[in-house]
């Protein structure tokens, strides 16, 4: 399964003959609200485009009364349109989304996400070939360190006269 945060809706939606009959409807900006509101509840399903709760339990017309703060009666009222104009549809007792594939162009982002998987495994192969190397450092380990710490040690010992002070000539 995909998991998307985003909606994707067409500039065109509100020239959609569905949604100019949506707001002529009394309160017709709140079915356009309700419409937004169960596509985003899609998305959080994550089920394509089924509206459920968890993994299997279907969601009722209470269930989204409660979600989107609208009275049992007004929410049945809409879902009742919706599954008129067939922009919802009803089967095996779960709602869903009709089209929903068409909606979120699912095939499109996986073509997308493997476009850029593909373009950045090639940037790092030609870092690679350019450098003769991989782009990854590596860290000494401290004993390493500790010895290159003990050298630099004996050589100033070196450098220094009998009364401790370096040489230095000008």
């Amino acid at each position: 399964m995909y998991k998307l945060q985003w909606l994707k809706i067409d500039v065109n939606l509100f020239a959609n003959r569905k949604i100019l009959i949506l707001l002529k409807e009394p309160d017709g900006d709140t079915y356009i609200r309700v419409w937004i509101q169960l596509l985003i509840i899609a998305m959080e399903c994550n089920k394509e485009g089924n509206l459920v709760i968890g993994e299997n339990k279907p969601m009722t017309i209470e269930y989204f009364s409660k979600i989107m703060g609208k009275s049992f009666e007004k929410m049945e009222e809409i879902i009742k349109k919706f599954l008129e104009l067939e922009m919802i549809i009803l089967a095996n007792e779960v709602y869903k989304i009709k089209n929903w594939n068409k909606y979120q162009s699912i095939e499109t982002y996986e073509k997308y996400k493997e476009q850029g998987r593909l373009r950045q495994q090639r940037y790092r192969e030609k870092l690679k070939s350019r450098n003769g190397k991989s782009n990854v450092t590596v860290t000494l380990c401290n004993g390493e360190e500790e010895n290159k710490e003990n050298k630099r040690k004996e050589v100033r010992k070196e450098e220094e006269n009998t009364n401790g002070f370096r040489k230095y000539e000008m």
